[in-house]
């Protein structure tokens, strides 16, 4: 549904994000989501594990937009499954046991609200699950030419100059690592070599009338040339150098009279005029903590170039806390306030590197314990384009309610479909839940509704109480339909241990601590939409008749029936003196409207009870003099065929509240304990900066694991922190 008002968007950045001037306001619109796993690679039997964090694209602050998330996890054949979370202070959180008939492959985990469809946006993380009981082929490896991409911060190499170049080197889609050398007029100017992500550094003059050739050696031994970008004699550029207190920014080339600039969350915290060629000195300390922006405009005022700026790392302890098996641990953590999740694992190799808060705003991945001058290099080869704000929006945010958008359709003729009365009515829970909503010009509709978190769907019918005309009901998927592109996944001989160990280990976890299911189950939550009826008749209290018209002549004197030459009607009696019913009653068999008519030739044998409201009913748009609410026997409309201007279907519930509980070991040794996953905790809140206690228990596991914290301090500031725990077996020493 298009709300294509030209300041609409306006009117939504006015009433939800009042603070700052209009300009932030725009800026702030956005909303991206951070996906943090408890792991990128699982095999089968083991589960998935999963935290969102649902914030503002610019300031990273936790946003109140949206209150509903949507969850796929999606495959080469298809969507494994879609969930919907309720937000709670901006987060969710779930899981997924990954069960035995999945195949090995690549998959998504992609994460949206409905609010950054208008920006097409979707968050996602890869994920690798390996199936070591279905057979695996590797793709056949297919010679693949190799190629080398140069760049530069301004994407120039200036002749003259020292510049900062950094390579990449590829195998179509694998990166490679290598070595070489940079030689030019056949001499050699600089060794040179690239890391497993393919990526290598290295800095020199050149002169404006050279060729230059990085010579790259080949694993059989032989060599293979590639040519350097041209050297521009006018060219611009700034290299960027990064220590532990200072950022020095060197312009080079032709730069006088230019501009550097250097901006957060768009607002500029640093500005200079290029008047030597001596480098800018800026203290790290004085910037804002996280990646920032920098760039670079001529005299003029024309911007030339921007780039990435790195004032944040991951904080990576040096060393490891020692542990032994079954034992308690506590790991003390200075956190500011704000939202985090925790995760501690045992580390496998990994098919694929792991995506950290510090970085995900620009969805960056990066291999752990890159200092901030690799980082920087690193991201070369990114594109950081920031999208236009769009002038109008397609879609609604879930603010409050759930929302349902479709269109009321007319074969034609004389049926109005502006300012139509839709009634959506959910039946699969024990009371009323109706919602309305009022059609436009074009029969476009929009309806806030609410449902009990069961995570499962409800069923749904929409109708419209106009029974002289033909309609039926288009609804919109709120799921988006995605176009991914899937790797093959390659399982090698240095991996094949470490499969086989997990596979045994998950075999053991699943025999002793299969979970159990909560058996009480989930209570309605949602408030009914009548909160009271006048009146309420079970009809097995009296004499049953053949005809539903019988039972309101012999004993309902709230309501009636009256019949005429044009057919039957159901009428109720207003109990308000001075007010005259005008409107006919709204009639509700097991909560949705129906045609009175059809329902008076109904079988009475199947209906339950009766509940009457003579009072008027101000619905939303809907007005009704009256309210006639049956119920059959069943629940499930007893077999009744509504055969007009009705739709039913299933919508999926929000996932339940839950509070995930981490596994409680047995104090009996003959019990093994296997657990590779020691502690997840998915919502870990710090209302008070300080120092936090993080408590776990090991398992009977040794070797090396992984504590992980991921999150966003209360001002923005993405925080991933990562230590290392070597768990040895408790000597009987």
């Amino acid at each position: 549904m298009t709300f294509s008002k030209t300041h609409i968007l306006f009117l939504f950045l006015i009433g939800f994000i009042i603070k700052g001037s209009i300009h932030a306001q725009t800026e702030n619109v956005r909303e991206r989501v951070f996906i943090d796993v408890n792991s990128n690679d699982l095999l089968v039997g083991e589960t998935l594990q999963y935290a969102a964090f649902n914030l503002s694209h610019s300031t990273s602050k936790i946003s109140q937009l949206s209150k509903f998330l949507y969850v796929e996890l999606i495959g080469e054949d298809g969507v494994v499954f879609q969930r919907k979370h309720e937000l709670i202070n901006g987060k969710a959180h779930g899981d997924f046991f990954v069960p035995s008939d999945i195949t090995t492959g690549q998959y998504y985990l992609v994460a949206y609200t409905r609010w950054m469809r208008n920006f097409n946006d979707v968050s996602k993380v890869p994920l690798v699950f390996i199936n070591p009981y279905k057979g695996h082929k590797n793709a056949d490896s297919v010679a693949v030419a190799t190629n080398v991409l140069f760049n530069t911060l301004s994407g120039e190499i200036v002749a003259n100059e020292a510049n900062q170049v950094v390579f990449k080197v590829t195998q179509g889609q694998k990166t490679i690592a290598s070595k070489g050398r940079i030689i030019g007029n056949e001499q050699r100017i600089a060794d040179v070599s690239s890391n497993a992500a393919g990526l290598g550094y290295f800095e020199f003059t050149p002169k404006a009338d050279v060729n230059y050739q990085l010579l790259l050696e080949q694993p059989n031994g032989g060599f293979e040339f590639f040519d350097l970008p041209k050297v521009k004699t006018d060219g611009i550029g700034l290299n960027i150098s990064h220590s532990s207190e200072l950022i020095e920014a060197l312009p080079i080339g032709n730069v006088m009279g230019g501009n550097v600039t250097i901006k957060h969350q768009g607002e500029t915290v640093f500005e200079r005029t290029v008047q030597s060629s001596f480098p800018m000195r800026i203290e790290r300390e004085d910037l804002p903590k996280g990646i920032l922006t920098i760039a670079f405009s001529d005299s003029q005022g024309n911007e030339q170039f921007s780039a990435p700026l790195f004032n944040t790392a991951i904080q990576q302890t040096e060393g490891a806390i020692s542990a032994t098996t079954r034992t308690t641990v506590n790991v003390a953590e200075e956190l500011p306030k704000g939202s985090y999740s925790i995760s501690v694992r045992k580390q496998f190799n990994k098919h694929l590197p792991e995506q950290h808060a510090t970085f995900a705003k620009h969805s960056l991945t990066f291999p752990k314990g890159l200092n901030l001058n690799e980082q920087q290099q690193a991201t070369i080869f990114q594109s950081f384009q920031s999208k236009p704000i769009p002038e109008t929006v397609d879609y609604l945010p879930e603010y409050r309610y759930q929302l349902l958008e479709g269109q009321l359709v007319t074969d034609g003729g004389n049926a109005p479909i502006s300012g139509q009365n839709v009634i959506l009515s959910l039946t699969g829970e024990s009371t009323i839940n109706m919602s309305v909503g009022k059609t436009d010009k074009n029969g476009k509709f929009l309806v806030e509704y609410t449902t009990v978190n069961r995570g499962i769907p409800t069923s749904a019918h929409l109708s419209i109480n106009d029974f002289e005309h033909e309609y039926t009901f288009q609804v919109q998927n709120n799921f988006v339909d995605h176009s991914f592109s899937f790797s093959p996944v390659i399982i090698d001989t240095t991996q094949l241990e470490s499969i086989r160990q997990r596979s045994i280990i998950s075999q053991i976890d699943n025999a002793y601590f299969t979970p159990t299911l909560d058996s009480t189950g989930i209570k309605n939550s949602v408030l009914p939409t009548i909160a009271a009826f006048n009146a309420s008749y079970e009809f097995d209290d009296y004499v049953r008749f053949r005809s539903l018209k019988q039972h309101f002549v012999e004993y309902i004197p709230f309501a009636g029936v009256r019949e005429r030459k044009d057919g039957k009607r159901f009428v109720v009696y207003s109990v308000d003196e001075g007010v005259k019913f005008e409107t006919s009653p709204l009639i509700l068999l097991d909560g949705v409207p129906v045609n009175g008519a059809d329902l008076l030739e109904f079988s009475p044998y199947r209906i339950k009870s009766v509940d009457i409201l003579n009072k008027r009913l101000f619905f939303g748009s809907l007005i009704r003099d009256g309210v006639l609410s049956f119920q059959t026997i069943e629940g499930n409309l007893g077999g009744f065929n509504i055969n007009s201007n009705h739709l039913g279907f299933e919508l999926l519930t929000p996932e339940p509240n839950s509070t995930p509980k981490n596994f409680e070991p047995s104090n009996n040794p003959r019990i093994p304990d296997t657990r590779i996953q020691l502690l997840w905790q998915p919502d870990f809140e710090v209302n008070e900066a300080g120092i936090q206690q993080i408590n776990f228990i090991t398992s009977d596991v040794e070797g090396n694991f992984e504590l992980v914290i991921e999150g966003f301090a209360e001002n923005g500031t993405p925080i991933t922190i990562v230590k290392n725990i070597e768990v040895k077996a408790l000597s009987n020493e």
